[in-house]
């Protein structure tokens, strides 16, 4: 009897902050795995069906330049906050920093 192979999912979910003054960065988009979401007034964000493993994700709005991330993602879920420059609020940025917490 052949196994049926089951493709499980997961969900993203975290903040972007500035990446100096750590306040909460709104309508940063974030893109991973062909998924998208926009992050709210709180800065969070969630993105749901992103594939388990090692990926690439790429953040940007008017303010914030585009940046990526790499991030461990697990089923059924991980958490990952990022620092990111954002023109208005950054005097100097030195690139990008993400905080990787699994939950």
């Amino acid at each position: 009897m052949r196994q049926a192979s089951i493709l499980l999912f997961a969900i993203l979910a975290g903040f972007v902050r500035d990446q100096t003054t750590g306040q909460a960065l709104a309508g940063v988009s974030v893109r991973i795995d062909g998924k998208h979401a926009v992050t709210n007034s709180a800065g969070h964000y969630i993105v749901n069906g992103v594939r388990p493993g090692t990926r690439t994700l790429t953040i940007g709005s008017k303010d914030v330049p585009s940046q990526r991330f790499r991030v461990m993602v697990k089923s059924p879920s991980t958490r990952f906050d990022m620092r990111a420059c954002s023109t208005t609020l950054d005097y100097s940025c030195s690139g990008p920093a993400g905080n990787l917490q699994n939950g």
